[in-house]
């Protein structure tokens, strides 16, 4: 089993990429300014809450949180990896087992976070280019992955709802709408913003 030897800071991060909330303001006629407090609103945890009906569909607009490339991202951090043979049961319950030989991958990221438990099983995560199902119960500061027969380092960047698994899909399969998981996401994720 490899893991982190010093956790610290965990890396948890909810990125705002700036590039395609531009392209989607232009595709609206809208310019930055005009929606600064909908986006600030977005860099405060519980930030949603003060916003009103008008203003939420903007910014799910504006976010592109029903499309296929989200200006949103959710990023963690890849704590462990851990070989388990096939029939293991993982996390909380059991509700899941390993079909195969496989290497587990436990991600910092868990109902704390803002993640639904209701995706438990559905969850999915990109690591290097490669994505992943989730298996067990959604922890509270943890997720599982069954990354098969692959190998990577501890401390990767896993991204849990991007451009491989939109916030839509996430949605779908949690029975939340986009903004109701955006809302979610407690003050213990970092909110950044990236070109």
């Amino acid at each position: 089993m490899s893991s982190r030897a010093n956790p610290g800071k965990l890396r948890r991060e909810l990125r705002f990429d700036r590039t395609i909330v531009n392209q989607n303001l232009s595709s609206l006629g809208l310019e930055f300014d005009k929606v600064k407090p909908l986006i600030s609103a977005m860099n405060e945890p519980n930030g949603l809450l003060d916003l009103h009906g008008t203003e939420l569909l903007l910014l799910e607009k504006v976010l592109g949180l029903r499309t296929e490339k989200p200006a949103v991202s959710l990023v963690g951090e890849l704590v462990s990896v851990k070989q388990v043979p096939q029939g293991t049961g993982v996390s909380y319950g059991y509700l899941s087992r390993t079909s195969n030989q496989s290497n587990l991958a436990l991600v910092a990221l868990g109902f704390s976070d803002g993640l639904p438990r209701s995706a438990t099983n559905l969850l999915r995560a990109e690591i290097a280019g490669r994505v992943f199902g989730g298996i067990g119960r959604i922890a509270m500061d943890q997720s599982v992955f069954d990354i098969g027969d692959a190998q990577f380092e501890v401390g990767s960047e896993v991204t849990l709802f991007g451009a491989h698994y939109s916030l839509e899909a996430l949605a779908k399969d949690s029975g939340f709408t986009p903004l109701e998981i955006l809302g979610r996401i407690t003050a213990r994720v970092t909110r950044t913003w990236v070109e």
